[in-house]
């Protein structure tokens, strides 16, 4: 990932509240016949320092989850169209243009196959807890014996993280009043990624 030092996020709590909050992945391997691309929620283990997910049996992509096997997964966070109009700054010799804020964590790591179904349904109940929540009306999953047919049809892995990069492109090689005049207009925006742009440059402002 091309990664100029003022977008280059080291905070390792802000990394993990990105990819907890932004968890439905792209998972990437390359084999010697191309590129194996699936898009799949993915849970990180900060304990153990592993990303756990599954993907469908029938997905092609299923046969690369070998134990070994060298894995991406790329996690988007938010992100917005910024128009030049909404700077203050102005270099007549270089003039303002278009751009585009993102967060985005690339973390790359070794696979482990999952294929025992106590431990797949382990995986798939503790994803459902992360987006069902505490509430009377959320999931009840019951035991894997109602699930065991379900189960045969998906493959688990881990990744044991060997490496992670993140990017927060969020107008931080413009002035303070740039930064601010750009969060005004994103929070202006009915869209609600454009606003979590905005709160992600907020708080970029607010730790200076």
């Amino acid at each position: 990932m091309y990664l100029p030092k003022h977008f280059n996020e080291t905070d390792q709590a802000r990394i993990e509240a990105l990819i907890r909050d932004f968890g439905f992945a792209t998972l990437i391997t390359t084999t010697p016949d191309g590129a194996l691309v699936t898009h799949a929620p993915i849970q990180l283990d900060s304990a153990r320092n592993v990303l756990v997910g599954h993907i469908a049996r029938a997905n092609p992509h299923s046969a690369a989850l070998q134990d070994g096997a060298q894995f991406l997964a790329v996690f988007h966070g938010p992100h917005s169209y910024i128009s030049p109009t909404w700077y203050i700054d102005e270099n007549e010799k270089v003039p303002n243009v278009p751009t585009w804020n993102y967060a985005a964590v690339h973390v790359s790591g070794t696979v482990t196959r999952i294929d025992d179904d106590v431990a797949k349904w382990k995986i798939v109940k503790e994803l459902a807890a992360q987006y069902e929540g505490d509430s009377d009306s959320a999931w009840d999953p019951r035991g894997l014996a109602a699930h065991v047919n379900k189960l045969s049809a998906i493959v688990g892995f881990e990744i044991a993280i060997t490496s992670i990069e993140a990017k927060l492109k969020l107008s931080q090689n413009r002035s303070v009043q740039d930064q601010e005049n750009v969060i005004a207009k994103l929070m202006a925006s009915d869209g609600s990624e454009v606003r979590a742009t905005a709160r992600m440059m907020q708080e970029n402002l607010a730790r200076k």
